[in-house]
């Protein structure tokens, strides 16, 4: 014969600790001095140090295109972003004209030719920045 089946209640799990972070050690603790290092890990270490600290981020970027004595169209900066037009403006108005306080020009040209390119392109407006950015502080 097999047993009868009992209606035994699960016990309710309790949390695992989590697992603390293996501390890192610093680089050069005093242990091994510079006369101890090998020639590659000089240079390599050298090579670091000359690299350039973090990347430009796209509103940096979009600001450098918009200082430049012929501004930048739309097209210009969704060169640079790969944003939508939509996200462009936005950024133009809110993020740079708002937060950060920099005078954004728009100019139409009255000829129907772009400042930037000296071709017929109907319609393209050219953004510069007017006036530095000003403390909203």
């Amino acid at each position: 014969m097999s047993k009868p089946k009992t209606n035994k209640t699960k016990k309710p799990s309790t949390p695992k600790a989590k697992a603390t972070p293996k501390k890192v050690k610093p680089a050069s603790n005093g242990k091994y001095p510079d006369a101890e290092m090998s020639a590659p890990m000089k240079a390599a270490l050298e090579a670091v140090a000359t690299m350039p600290v973090g990347k430009v981020s796209k509103l940096e970027a979009i600001v450098e295109l918009l200082k430049r004595p012929e501004g930048a169209t739309i097209d210009d900066i969704i060169g640079v972003t790969g944003w939508q037009k939509h996200t462009v403006r936005a950024a133009l108005s809110h993020a740079l004209a708002k937060k950060r306080g920099y005078q954004i020009v728009s100019e139409k040209p009255a000829n129907g030719y772009s400042v930037v390119s000296n071709k017929p392109e109907y319609g393209k407006r050219v953004y510069r920045i007017a006036a530095p950015a000003q403390s909203n502080y």
